[in-house]
């Protein structure tokens, strides 16, 4: 399980790799709010839109796929949406809206610049003649 800040593309890539599996998304399954549809719509250019967008508040999860949802301990309101599959395997992402295949776009989300610090800048170190 991990958060999706920096989009769920991204996320679900090193997912992928730090299982060593493959991940095939269904973009179609996307839950969208209402506000992000009435904004965006919910066509194959809005729900790339979302999967590669960051700062979602959202958990990608790996769960056998015979495990009832409801019986884990979760806090009320919960939404848990099946959004796809692993599969073992040669490491890759794959995506299809309405059972078609879809390009992986070139950006899968926010991408840290810099070093292992996740984008921020190495402190300084005092300079020394």
């Amino acid at each position: 399980m991990m958060d999706v800040s920096d989009g769920l593309l991204l996320d679900a890539r090193r997912m992928a790799e730090a299982s060593r599996c493959a991940i095939a998304i269904e973009l179609d399954q996307l839950p969208l709010s209402s506000a992000f549809v009435a904004e965006r719509g919910q066509d194959l250019v809005a729900r790339l839109f979302a999967a590669t967008g960051g700062d979602d508040y959202a958990l990608l999860a790996a769960l056998p796929p015979d495990l009832d949802p409801s019986t884990l301990s979760l806090p009320n309101k919960t939404r848990i949406s099946r959004i796809g599959s692993l599969a073992a395997g040669e490491v890759s992402l794959s995506l299809t809206h309405s059972g078609e295949p879809v390009a992986l776009p070139e950006r899968l989300g926010f991408e840290h610049e810099g070093d292992d610090h996740r984008g921020f800048p190495a402190p300084p170190v005092a300079h020394r003649p």
